[in-house]
């Protein structure tokens, strides 16, 4: 793939976790002065978490078809070897419309399972009929009216496709004793519905208190008022594009003008501005609190906030050691995040969160 058409090691699992860290880079403000606020009281900080919809059967199928995905033989795909639905494939992929890349659709080494994608129906599906494994291929769709992008919606598209590579998924029959024994969460597919009713109950409930931190630290931010500069949050996407396209599309041969179209999608959207400016003013606020309120981060602090935001990602203590160590980038950028956890930590604290339809805590 090109314009003129159209890595798990240790540092690649830090880059993993701190790109999907809540915390916006300070990089983005090296030579851009950041806006000066008074840190927000946090007497009298409570917020009510809404009662989430009930979970359907559709959501424990979804989970059931995961696991038994994990559990299923696969075999890689030799070049040149055609696909199927339900392969894993991994794939290079970048979308026009009108004449001009859409905004957010370049994706440079995707991982994914060839099945039915409701935000853009026919793609896996066109995919899976003619793809190989090491060629390319264009596919022509029309966007759905629900298309995310609503300049685009209901608009004729067309997806340049390399398909890096691919693996035949083969799955046990659901109800065979051998794969219950091997899925390990009951004898029967009653019993291990059951479980995974449960297994998405306590992940529904740690959702719930990141909805809660979510709805704290907006609080924050609305008792501290700033306007963000243009600017920052200009250069703040610029370095989200980077990590999410421009790198890849450098890689991939894409000439300046078409690096620059995709740069002007995430510059101009309103959604991702807005979504931007906020974690800016949130990040502003935090940063007045942790100087108001004086706090200390430790190099056992540090660790042990980075441990606690890593773990569910498989980081052991060890991992996190040796993260910290790695270089002096990774270093700070680690330190950013772990000042960025201790100001959450202490705003939470602070705060009276109630959830609909329980107790108060």
């Amino acid at each position: 793939m090109s314009g003129n058409q159209g890595t798990q090691g240790s540092g690649r699992g830090v880059e993993r976790l701190l790109k999907i860290s809540p915390v916006v880079s300070t990089a983005s403000a090296e030579s851009l002065k950041l806006p000066d606020v008074k840190a927000p009281p946090l007497d009298g900080l409570s917020v009510r978490v809404p009662t989430p919809e009930d979970l359907t059967e559709e959501d424990l199928l979804r989970r059931f078809h995961e696991k038994r995905r994990e559990l299923a033989a696969t075999r890689e795909r030799q070049p040149g070897e055609s696909l199927e639905m339900g392969d894993n494939v991994q794939l290079n992929i970048v979308g026009y419309c009108d004449g001009a890349l859409i905004p957010f659709s370049a994706r440079f080494g995707m991982s994914t399972e060839l099945a039915p994608i409701e935000a853009l129906p026919g793609f896996c599906e066109a995919v899976a009929e003619g793809g190989k494994v090491g060629e390319s291929m264009q596919i022509a769709l029309e966007l759905p009216e629900a298309y995310p992008v609503e300049g685009l919606q209901g608009k004729p598209a067309r997806f340049l496709v390399d398909v890096v590579a691919a693996e035949q998924v083969t799955m046990q029959p659901e109800s065979a004793p051998e794969f219950l024994t091997q899925l390990g969460m009951g004898g029967t597919l009653d019993e291990v519905m059951d479980n995974i009713r449960e297994e998405l109950e306590d992940e529904l409930a740690a959702q719930l208190w990141v909805q809660a931190r979510d709805m704290v630290l907006d609080e924050v931010a609305r008792r501290a008022p700033v306007d963000v500069p243009r600017a920052l949050v200009d250069e703040e996407l610029r370095r989200r594009w980077v990590q999410a396209e421009g790198q890849g599309m450098v890689a991939y041969q894409f000439d300046v003008e078409e690096q620059q179209e995709a740069l002007r999608g995430w510059l101009t959207d309103p959604t991702t501005r807005a979504d931007t400016e906020r974690r800016l003013h949130i990040g502003i606020a935090l940063k007045a609190v942790t100087e108001a309120e004086k706090l200390q981060l430790t190099p056992e602090k540090l660790e042990h906030l980075i441990f606690d935001h890593a773990e569910p990602f498989g980081f052991s203590a060890e991992d996190v050691h040796a993260a910290l160590r790695e270089s002096p980038e990774t270093t700070r950028r680690l330190t950013e995040l772990g000042w960025y956890l201790l100001a959450v930590e202490h705003v939470m604290n602070k705060a009276k969160v109630t959830f609909e339809g329980a107790e108060e805590g």
